[in-house]
């Protein structure tokens, strides 16, 4: 029999634990728990306390796996391959550290973007995000448990309980808004087709390429995150903002000279899609707009690039 060793230490929800084959973490409580592995491989295990449920997914590969691939990669991969890879990870820590703390540093993520993009609403969230840490924190440290850590009696299982669907709906939640966000702050869009070479295109379709862009990307969004959009002021040009939408214009809220302006339309047009708006309340598609406004074809392409449709 080989030499062993392994120790553990503890500091409330988060576990480090060394041994020969290296150093692992873990944090979480009972019924939550996502653990890292001294082989690089990443196990989240959810259950439901004293029903025997219990779901673990795990991902990530081993260190002689990593090692074969890394090894193929540098055989055949290209340094533009490469580089092309890079460009399209930027901002994915920002998920790594949600999960790996079990939402315990959520806020973390808001906080980078709300200083990249100089926005108050995020600022906000971080610190909504921070103080449900806190909430999970408290909720840890009156947990009543025994000398392996985990939680003994009625009150120790309901904290634990309690503790597990609340920071797997901070988890939920930090993720599902972090996937607009972090195209937002590094600048990723979505199904746009760019020149191979930017420089070599003519600049006055590379500045619409890109307003078509910022138009795909507030879009998107909007349709995540309405109160946000509303907050961002997106489409009303009409009304001071910071927030650049491309020139979307939200025919379901803004005036007719805006629309018209925005869609480069025609006056009567535009008052007409205000009149129709009146009638109905709100617009649920475009197609309600051409067919209630009465907009010709040419004019109906000119606003179907510039709509944008809001609740309200």
């Amino acid at each position: 029999m080989g030499f062993s060793y392994r120790k553990s230490f503890k500091a409330g929800p988060l576990r480090v634990t060394a041994s020969k084959s290296g150093i692992s973490y873990s944090a979480g409580a009972k019924g939550f728990r996502v653990t890292k592995r001294a082989n690089g491989r990443v196990q989240t295990t959810i259950s439901a306390p004293g029903t025997g449920l219990r779901y673990t997914t795990t991902s990530g590969s081993g260190r002689q796996g990593a090692g074969a691939e890394a090894t193929a990669v540098n055989v055949t991969a290209t340094p533009t391959a490469l580089n092309e890879r890079r460009e399209r990870r930027p901002g994915r820590w920002y998920f790594a550290i949600v999960l790996l703390s079990a939402g315990l540093f959520s806020a973390i993520p808001f906080a980078h973007a709300a200083a990249r993009l100089d926005r108050r609403d995020l600022r906000f969230r971080a610190g909504i995000y921070a103080a449900v840490a806190a909430v999970l924190g408290v909720l840890v440290s009156i947990t009543p448990q025994d000398a392996q850590g985990n939680p003994v009696g009625t009150a120790g299982h309901a904290l634990s309980t309690i503790f597990s669907i609340l920071a797997l709906a901070q988890m939920a939640t930090a993720c599902f808004q972090l996937v607009s966000l972090r195209r937002e702050v590094y600048g990723l869009q979505a199904g746009l087709t760019r020149p191979a070479d930017p420089a070599a295109a003519d600049p006055v379709v590379a500045t619409r390429l890109a307003a078509r862009a910022r138009r795909d990307e507030a879009r998107a969004l909007a349709q995540s995150d309405p109160v946000l959009a509303n907050d961002l002021r997106i489409g009303r040009p009409d009304l001071p903002r910071q927030y650049d939408d491309g020139g979307l214009i939200d025919l379901n809220s803004a005036p007719a000279h805006a629309i018209a302006t925005a869609c480069s339309i025609e006056s009567s047009s535009a008052e007409r899609i205000v009149e129709a708006r009146q009638e109905l309340g709100s617009f649920s598609s475009l197609d309600e707009v051409f067919v209630f406004a009465q907009i010709e074809q040419g004019a109906a392409a000119r606003i179907r690039d510039y709509a944008l449709l809001l609740p309200r």
